[in-house]
C-alpha cells in the first residue's frame, strides 16, 4: 500500500513538470490565454489542502502565469531551465541562464507583474549545464517532495520545492510555528541535501 502510494505521488510529481513545461512552450506559440483556466483548475483542486486556501491559490497561479509570460517575451535561449515559484504573492526565481545580463533582465521584467511583494533571485549564471545534470536535479526534487508527503505534521501541499545543481530550494507557507519549525528541520537533518535555503512564512504573518 505505501509502495503504491509513493509510486501515485511520483507519477503526479512527474505530471505537474510535464504541464509546467507545456504551459511554458505554450506561452511560446501565443497560446498563453489557454493557461489560465487549465491552472485554476487546478488550483481548485488542491486549494481545499494547502493552507493558502482557494483565493490566495488562484491569486499566486496568476501571477505566476503573467511572469512565465515576461520571461518568455525576453530574448533569452534557455529560459525554459528557468523556475519560477510564487507563495502568497513572494516570488522564487531558480535555475539556470547563459550570463549576467540576462539574470538581470529576467528580474527587472518580474517586476514588471503586479502585485509581487518580493522577488527572491537564485538564478544562476552557468553556459553549460548538461541534461544529466537537470535530470538529477528534478530526480532529486522528487524524491524529497515524497519524503515530505509522508512526513507527520507537515502538509507538503503548502510548499514548493526546487533543485538547482544539488541545491534544494524551498518556498511555501507554514500553518503554524511547529509545522515551519518540522519542515525546516526534517530538510536540514537530510543527509544528501548539501545546501539548503527556505523561504517559509506562517499564516497569522500575513
Amino acid at each position: 500500500m505505501l509502495a503504491q502510494r509513493t509510486m501515485l505521488e511520483e507519477e503526479r510529481f512527474w505530471l505537474v513538470k510535464i504541464v509546467n513545461f507545456c504551459l511554458k512552450c505554450s506561452i511560446v506559440l501565443n497560446l498563453i490565454s489557454c493557461s489560465p483556466v487549465s491552472s485554476i483548475v487546478s488550483v481548485a483542486a488542491n486549494a481545499g489542502i494547502s493552507s493558502k486556501g482557494f483565493s490566495a491559490s488562484v491569486d499566486d497561479t496568476i501571477i505566476k502565469a503573467k511572469i512565465i509570460k515576461k520571461i518568455s517575451s525576453l530574448d533569452i535561449s534557455n529560459f525554459l531551465d528557468i523556475t519560477v515559484s510564487v507563495s502568497m504573492g513572494e516570488v522564487l526565481l531558480t535555475g539556470y541562464v547563459d550570463n549576467q545580463t540576462s539574470r538581470l533582465r529576467v528580474v527587472e521584467s518580474v517586476w514588471k507583474v503586479n502585485d509581487i511583494k518580493k522577488v527572491y533571485n537564485e538564478i544562476i549564471v552557468s553556459p553549460k549545464v548538461s541534461f544529466m545534470d537537470k535530470t538529477e536535479d528534478a530526480i532529486f526534487e522528487s524524491r524529497i517532495m515524497t519524503r515530505l508527503l509522508f512526513k507527520s505534521g507537515i502538509n507538503s501541499n503548502n510548499y514548493s520545492i526546487d533543485v538547482v545543481d544539488g541545491t534544494v530550494f524551498a518556498i511555501g507557507l507554514a500553518e503554524d510555528l511547529d509545522e515551519k519549525t518540522k519542515f525546516e528541520q526534517y530538510l536540514a537533518e537530510m543527509n544528501d541535501i548539501p545546501k539548503l535555503v527556505t523561504i517559509i512564512k506562517l499564516i497569522n504573518m500575513e
